[in-house]
């Protein structure tokens, strides 16, 4: 066992008998992510990640240290498999990347509620286009079925992320908090002048891939 202050790793072994290491791997292959928040896990990938890239090559994988400061486990081949999120994922994914770009998302203490996602797509969207996305339908449009829908997909999205590391959810206060891996949903337009006017083009356009590989293993 390391002192987690002074963790230092010399051989792959001494990595996978660290206490940390099963719980880590284990949201790592299912496509959780882990950042600076969660202090030791992050911590612990730092200290490893040259020998745990060489680990995880192994099952034709690569793990990512994102430079805002978490950790995520991309999967290049069909060892582990892949995972594609949602459609509603992505939307949600992004307007929460948007959404925590304004400035006024510092006076809330990191809470976006769930209302202003929902009025937010909205707003991007267009009331018939969401509608479109999220709550699908062979025949006519009913106003109130439409709007239990796109608060279950909405609800069902947010869980996902939740799961995925993206985000944590405040039942209580019924908003969400990003966690430094939602500005994954950026990538597509990190080099671009203005980001968040791009990132509002990306979910008009319904433009709905997470960087280039946009895809994350699952069990």
């Amino acid at each position: 066992m390391h002192n987690d202050n002074e963790r230092t790793y010399n051989s792959l072994d001494q990595v996978i008998l660290d206490p940390l290491f099963p719980g880590i791997d284990h949201r790592l292959r299912t496509g959780g992510h882990i950042d600076m928040d969660d202090i030791r896990s992050y911590e612990f990938l730092l200290q490893a990640e040259p020998l745990l890239q060489v680990f995880y090559e192994g099952y034709d994988c690569r793990l990512v240290n994102g430079q805002e400061g978490y950790f995520y486990l991309l999967s290049e081949g069909d060892l582990l498999g892949r995972r594609r999120l949602s459609g509603a994922e992505m939307l949600v994914g992004q307007v929460l990347a948007l959404l925590r770009m304004d400035p006024a998302y510092l006076k809330k203490a990191g809470q976006i509620p769930i209302e202003q996602i929902l009025s937010h797509l909205e707003m991007l969207l267009g009331r018939q286009k969401l509608a479109e996305v999220l709550a699908p339908r062979t025949r006519g449009r009913d106003a109130e079925t439409d709007n239990r829908k796109i608060r279950e997909a909405v609800d069902k999205a947010i869980n996902g992320l939740a799961r995925l590391g993206f985000i944590l959810i405040d039942r209580a206060s019924e908003s969400v908090i990003p966690a430094r891996s939602i500005a994954r949903f950026t990538e597509p337009v990190r080099d671009a002048r203005e980001m968040s006017a791009a990132l509002e083009e990306l979910i008009k356009l319904g433009e709905v891939e997470l960087d280039d590989e946009e895809q994350q293993n699952e069990n």
